[in-house]
């Protein structure tokens, strides 16, 4: 069991950080369970202090009370950040480490709490204090599995911290019992403790496994869905995702951004002469040439043929663009070996800029392409931007 539980943990570490994200905002999110578990234990170490005169119980009681309150308040702060803006991995350990103390300083109190309980004084054929114990530590447990099976390390912990107190002290009340009922009584809890503890973590892993691969799958098709499936570039809607992203954070910081409509000069001659899977295998290529062209910030789309388009954000001036398409020219003009056979091609590009060429990507897009276009007609292989001696292009719905 600990064998499986550990190399469970040892699996999380290798998580793609976006399913990892995933997970600690299934598990930190929840605020219900950890209020109802701080108020349960609240008024079971209360009763106990009341019922027994002990000050240490007590103390622990509202020690319990002080941690559940900063856990809460941790668990909004977590809402009110996420809700602002999507937060990376590293910033999820930080929550995880968080919400994990805030964890087992609970579990540890509870533990405290039930085996103060069990260990100290009283008629050891008392009812109410076994009752009360064994009732936090299965709850407590069912809780623990409920909502944090998806980090089994956090739940195997937890688990041990609140449950190994109880049940050395159903083991130590058995022992001390006269009536071989109550002792049988005391053995029966410890053991149905540990066998449902034990039970629960073996859940919590196959609970993890299986919400790893539900989350992993998800985000392959959400992958999928954004990316062209003949070269891995973005796909349209990828493309707008992007370029309404940059959009608002153009007008919050007075930039410039850019699209670039590519179109491959003599794409369809290869294509027509060696046949699609030659041309394929070269829209392939160039499309890789392409993504190694941009920067990390910038996104490279195909939209269909050999129709691409760049969008490059963060730009300062118009002629950083021009920059770009030079470097494009430059390396997707290089011959490319395909199928053994040597294929030289080239590419026009048509710019247009936001803001001064309009706000809607179908509108810059259309301008772009009529730059391209228009500056094809007199002659291939150059770059021309929207606006330079260009008839106007009809603008496009936004959208």
């Amino acid at each position: 069991m600990w064998r499986r539980l550990g190399q469970t943990s040892r699996n999380s570490e290798r998580l793609p950080d976006a399913a990892y994200v995933e997970l600690v905002d299934m598990v930190v999110r929840p605020v219900f369970p950890v209020v109802f578990m701080g108020v349960a234990l609240a008024c079971v170490g209360l009763l106990l202090a009341s019922r027994k005169q002990d000050i240490a119980l007590l103390v622990l009681a509202l020690a319990a009370l002080v941690v559940n309150v900063a856990s809460v308040l941790m668990i909004l702060a977590y809402r009110r950040r996420t809700a602002s803006a999507t937060i990376l991995a590293d910033e999820a350990r930080v929550w995880e480490r968080r919400f994990a103390i805030g964890l087992y300083s609970f579990a540890a109190l509870l533990g405290a709490i039930n085996g103060r309980g069990l260990f100290s004084q009283h008629p050891v054929d008392s009812a109410l204090v076994p009752m009360l114990t064994s009732g936090m530590a299965f709850v407590f447990a069912g809780g623990v599995l409920s909502n944090v099976a998806f980090r089994p390390r956090l739940c195997g912990i937890a688990i041990a911290l609140s449950a190994t107190p109880t049940i050395v002290g159903c083991l130590d009340r058995a022992t001390q019992a006269t009536d071989i009922h109550v002792a049988a009584g005391f053995t029966l809890q410890a053991l149905l403790l540990t066998g449902f503890a034990l039970a629960g973590l073996g859940w919590a892993s196959v609970t993890y496994e299986g919400a790893v691969r539900q989350i992993v799958s998800k985000l392959d098709f959400a992958i999928m869905a954004r990316r062209d499936d003949l070269t891995g570039l973005a796909n349209r809607v990828a493309l707008r995702d992007q370029f309404e992203a940059a959009v608002a954070g153009l007008i919050g910081e007075g930039g410039l951004l850019a699209i670039l409509c590519l179109d491959l000069d003599r794409f369809k001659a290869v294509n027509d002469a060696y046949g699609h899977s030659t041309g394929d295998a070269l829209l392939r290529a160039a499309a890789s040439r392409l993504a190694s062209a941009v920067r990390r910030e910038d996104t490279a789309a195909r939209l269909g043929g050999d129709e691409f388009v760049v969008l490059q954000t963060e730009l300062r001036r118009p002629d950083e663009a021009l920059v770009l398409a030079h470097r494009i020219i430059r390396s997707l003009s290089a011959p490319y070996e395909i199928e053994g056979r040597r294929i030289q091609i080239g590419v026009s590009i048509g710019v247009a800029i936001a803001p001064r060429d309009g706000w809607a990507l179908d509108d810059l897009t259309a301008r772009a392409d009529a730059a391209l276009y228009s500056m094809k007609r007199g002659g291939r292989g150059g770059v021309a931007f929207w606006g330079e001696d260009l008839p106007p292009a009809p603008a496009a719905n936004a959208g």
